[in-house]
C-alpha cells in the first residue's frame, strides 16, 4: 500500500463528514471504518468523533488512525451558523510509511488568513471568508446534498496551500452496512480530464449524508477502500433528498395506482355480481 493511497483514503473520511437532523443544528457522532487494500482487509482502523465543547457555540471534530503501521490525529475547532462551519484552529499529525506531517493551524478573520506552523517554519495564507479546513469541509456539503443539489464546489486550507474540491453526484446504489441496507447516493470526486484515478464515495441520506463507503482507485490492480465498521450517531427517519424522494414518490405513485385500480375493479366485480 501507498503512503499516497492510504493518505488519500483518510482524505475521503474528512471530505464526507455531515451531521444534524435539520441544516441548523449539529449533534455529536462516532464513526470507525477499516481500510481494505484491493479488497485484502488491513488492521488499520479509523475512528471519526464530533463532539460539543465548553463553549455552547463551538464543536471539536477529531479523525485518529492508529496501528503499528501509521499513526494520523486530525483535530479541529469550528462554530457552526447558517450551515457553514467557521474554523479556529486546525492540527494534524502523521507517521508512517517513512513519511511525517506535522501541521498547527490558527485560523483568524479580520482580516480572513491562517498562520501554518510545520517544524520551525511559519507560513501565512490569505484566505477567503468561506474557506474551510480539510477535517470539516463537508459539514458545509451536507447542505447543499440536501437541496438536492448534484454538485458541490469548496476550498479548504492545509499548511500553505489552497485546495480545490469539486464534487457530483454520479448514481445511487443500496448498500450493506452495520445498520442494515441503506440507500446511498454515489459521489465522485472530479479531476483533470488526462487523470486516470478516480475517487468515489457513498453517502447515506438516512444517516444526514454519513460517508458509508469510500473507493480510491490509483489503477486497476491496486485501490484501497474505506468502509464503516460501527455507527454511534442520530438517525434520519425521511430522506430530506429530492434525488430520492422523488423517486420514492414516483414509485410510491404508481403503487397506489395500482392499487387503487384493484380496488376499483374488485368493487366493480362485485356491483356485477349483486346485480
Amino acid at each position: 500500500m501507498t503512503t499516497r493511497l492510504f493518505l488519500s483514503a483518510l482524505c475521503f473520511t474528512a471530505m464526507l463528514l455531515a451531521q444534524s437532523a435539520s441544516a441548523e443544528e449539529l449533534r455529536p457522532f462516532h464513526v470507525q471504518y477499516r481500510l481494505y487494500v484491493s479488497k485484502i482487509p488491513t488492521t488499520i482502523k479509523a475512528d471519526l468523533w464530533l463532539r460539543e465543547t465548553e463553549n455552547s457555540d463551538e464543536y471539536e471534530m477529531e479523525m485518529n488512525v492508529k496501528s503499528f503501521l501509521v499513526k494520523n490525529t486530525e483535530k479541529s475547532r469550528f462554530t457552526w451558523k447558517d450551515c457553514h462551519p467557521r474554523t479556529s484552529e486546525y492540527q494534524h499529525s502523521f507517521r508512517g510509511f517513512g513519511k511525517r506531517r506535522n501541521h498547527d493551524m490558527t485560523f483568524s478573520w479580520s482580516p480572513p488568513q491562517v498562520i501554518s506552523k510545520e517544524a520551525k517554519e511559519t507560513h501565512t495564507l490569505k484566505i477567503e471568508e468561506d474557506t474551510l479546513d480539510d477535517l470539516t469541509i463537508l459539514l458545509k456539503a451536507r447542505c447543499v446534498f440536501a437541496t438536492g443539489d448534484k454538485e458541490f464546489n469548496a476550498t479548504s486550507a492545509y499548511g500553505d496551500r489552497l485546495r480545490e474540491q469539486h464534487m457530483q453526484v454520479i448514481g445511487r446504489e443500496e448498500l450493506d452496512t452495520p445498520l442494515g441496507k441503506l440507500d446511498t447516493l454515489l459521489v465522485e470526486k472530479k479531476r483533470g480530464k488526462d487523470s486516470e484515478r478516480r475517487t468515489l464515495f457513498w453517502i447515506a441520506p438516512k444517516l444526514n449524508y454519513m460517508l458509508v463507503r469510500a473507493k480510491h482507485i490509483e489503477n486497476r490492480a491496486l485501490f484501497g477502500e474505506l468502509i464503516m465498521r460501527d455507527y454511534d450517531g442520530p438517525l434520519v427517519n425521511k430522506t430530506i433528498n429530492p434525488l430520492i424522494d422523488d423517486e420514492s414518490a414516483a414509485q410510491q405513485t404508481a403503487e397506489e395506482s395500482t392499487t387503487r385500480k384493484t380496488s376499483e375493479e374488485t368493487d366493480a366485480k362485485g356491483s356485477t355480481e349483486g346485480s
